[in-house]
């Protein structure tokens, strides 16, 4: 058994008995890891209120064997992101990143890609700014290093379950996706788009993240019901 120190993003977490929660968190050194927490829920000392989702935290696990379940010994919180809470629809978008992440990265599968991409999101997105574009670039590029890509350079028929193109949306929203791609944080933050483009790109993604999921995530089904999609998302 190994003491492993890390900067980690909270997934998910659930609880365990009385006092005890399991938790799932994306660590930039290790990628997935699912920790039991002991005594989480009475804790104020070792778990200051640092194991909701996405909660930012640097903790100290002990890694156990392949297949056992490992040990989180304690979790600094560094930002609990408050502001994704505090506005329904951003939770609901920024959600659907933790759970692509949660069912498509492998336990102490290294992906610091995938960390900085989720990181950088998660600084970005508050209700008074313009989280949008933000958001659609951290889905492309977070779909991309877990292995399913978007031909941006094509609108033409994909020719692989891993690869999609923009050959469902229209002109505008398909040029929207590719200059955003181009840009930093900083920019994208600054990019409107009007609200018949948002829907189109948003109900583009939701279909998109089920088809390379095999099912409905529950996020992307919330997400489709608040902004009343069909119920086909």
């Amino acid at each position: 058994m190994s003491l492993l120190s890390t900067d980690a993003i909270i997934l998910n977490s659930i609880d365990f008995s009385e006092s005890d929660q399991i938790v799932c968190a994306l660590t930039r050194e290790k990628g997935i890891v699912n920790a039991i927490a002991k005594g989480a829920k009475r804790s104020r000392i070792r778990f200051p209120g640092t194991l909701e989702p996405f909660c930012e935290v640097v903790m100290d696990v002990f890694l156990k064997k392949e297949g056992e379940l490992h040990r989180l010994e304690s979790a600094k919180l560094s930002n609990a992101h408050l502001p994704i809470r505090e506005d329904l629809e951003l939770l609901a978008h920024s959600t659907i990143l933790l759970e692509l992440i949660k069912e498509h990265l492998g336990q102490l599968d290294p992906s610091p890609a995938t960390f900085e991409y989720l990181q950088r999101a998660l600084h970005a997105m508050e209700p008074d700014k313009q989280w949008f574009s933000v958001w659609c670039v951290a889905l492309m590029n977070i779909l991309s290093s877990i292995g399913y890509g978007i031909d941006l350079k094509s609108t033409g028929r994909p020719d692989s379950r891993r690869t999609h193109s923009l050959s469902m949306l229209s002109r505008e929203a398909a040029m929207f996706l590719l200059k955003s791609s181009q840009l930093e944080t900083d920019v994208l933050q600054r990019l409107s788009i009007n609200i018949s483009l948002k829907r189109e790109i948003t109900s583009f993604f939701l279909a998109m993240c089920n088809h390379v999921t095999d099912k409905k995530l529950k996020s992307t089904s919330f997400l489709a019901k608040l902004l009343d999609f069909g119920m086909n998302q």
